[in-house]
């Protein structure tokens, strides 16, 4: 418009806006749209490991490892990361790990990745590594596998390593050779916040609790080894011995006395946009009188 002979932007204004907070949660792969630009906090939790198999009375399987975990806050201090940047009405891959298969014959496998994609870069968290069998050694992954009798490997946990880190050791199983079977246990999965059970007890790792959902849930606990005595139990947020995990949590299959092997839970992806303002704008020339007459009209605020 003209201005006085001066030629320049049209008037507008705009007060000023704010976007809400949001959390969108993932229980499947999908597209993620920020609605502003931000630095956003997440929680991502890889699937976790199916247990080990046990054919026969002589193998005890060892517990599922938990999926990887990796957060940016809402649970333990020592595993919160930093809050990663996105950029507004821009999508971005998420994927969500399957949870590691059962399987009656042979080893069981390991949980696949959970990814979220931002702005530069991504968060990955490792599936966990499956139990073992009788003597077959159990797989590292994002919280370790377990072990299983006597000379079977653990896995080992925080593989590909992060830090902080996300996840632990997966524990050795006991009793090779011992002529009683029922003396015989598989290792607990590895979980976030500890290693699989080496005691013979076969308890799977405690997994981490995480509020961003605004739910108090606990994630990537590592499954418990299977054994003669009882029932073993997983860590928290895993599976009990001859449960499998439960959906979303990462949680680690329980292993089994005498049958096939469990499988681990699935991951997720949760992220958290934080509250954001737009501030009022007014581009284009203004006299003090038409300044004025918007500020007392009240369509001139927020400045």
């Amino acid at each position: 418009m003209a201005n006085g002979g001066i030629i320049g932007p049209i008037q507008s204004v705009t007060a000023q806006s704010t976007i809400a907070a949001k959390v969108t949660t993932f229980n499947s792969s999908g597209t993620f749209t920020a609605q502003a630009t931000a630095n956003v906090d997440y929680l991502v939790v890889g699937g976790g490991g199916g247990s080990g198999c046990s054919s026969d009375n002589n193998s005890k399987g060892g517990g599922g490892g938990a999926g990887g975990y990796r957060a940016s806050g809402f649970g333990p201090s020592p595993l919160r990361g930093c809050a990663v940047p996105v950029v507004g009405s821009t999508g971005y891959t998420i994927t969500i790990g399957a949870g590691g298969p059962a399987s009656a014959s042979t080893p069981v496998g390991d949980g696949e990745d959970s990814v979220f994609n931002y702005n530069g870069g991504n968060i990955t968290s490792a599936g966990g590594g499956h139990g073992a069998s009788h003597r077959t050694a159990a797989q590292a992954g994002g919280s370790g596998g377990a072990g299983a009798p006597g000379n079977c490997s653990a896995g080992s946990g925080n593989t590909p390593p992060t830090d902080p880190p996300q996840g632990n050791n997966g524990g050795s199983g006991t009793g090779e050779g011992t002529p009683v079977a029922s003396a015989r246990k598989g290792g607990g999965g590895g979980g976030a916040l500890e290693a699989g059970n080496s005691d013979g007890q076969s308890h799977g790792g405690d997994g981490a609790p995480n509020t961003i959902t605004g739910s108090d849930v606990t994630y990537a606990g590592g499954g418990g080894g299977g054994e003669g005595t009882g029932s073993s139990v997983g860590g928290a947020g895993g599976a009990n011995q001859g449960q499998s995990g439960s959906a979303n949590t990462g949680g680690g299959g329980g292993g089994n006395d005498g049958a096939g092997g469990n499988s681990g839970g699935s991951g997720i992806v949760v992220i958290k946009e934080p509250e954001s303002t737009s501030p009022a704008t007014a581009p284009g020339f203004w006299t003090l009188s038409e300044v004025y007459d918007l500020r007392k009209s009240g369509d001139w605020t927020g400045f």
